[in-house]
């Protein structure tokens, strides 16, 4: 079956979409770890917008990086503190304090 010209368009738009967050995402990291966090939290909110407006899901690892409450990019021991213990990992946003808590897959050997 074939694609008509709007499912083309769509494609083209999506894929021109996962390009700029890629981008975004990889400045943000380059900032952040330069020192340079207010262009860091921009860029990564900026990704975030673009991935809402076309529905996009962030890339893989990506959405660990951002604080759900301030919506700061975090960085570890910048602005955020990453922690393993019992079985899950929690993460605590040194900006606003949140702490998030997942849990971890068990090692198979």
């Amino acid at each position: 079956m074939r694609k008509n010209r709007f499912e083309k368009a769509k494609n083209k738009r999506l894929g021109i979409a996962r390009e700029r967050i890629a981008m975004l995402l990889d400045m943000a990291e380059k900032r952040a770890l330069a020192g340079e966090m207010d262009l860091a939290n921009r860029y990564a909110l900026l990704a975030r917008k673009i991935g809402m407006r076309y529905n996009l899901p962030m890339p893989k690892g990506f959405n660990l990086r951002f604080c759900r409450r301030c919506l700061k990019y975090l960085v570890p021991a910048r602005n955020a503190r990453f922690r393993t213990s019992s079985g899950r990992l929690s993460r605590q946003c040194l900006e606003c304090g949140a702490v998030y808590r997942m849990p971890l897959k068990p090692r198979s050997s």
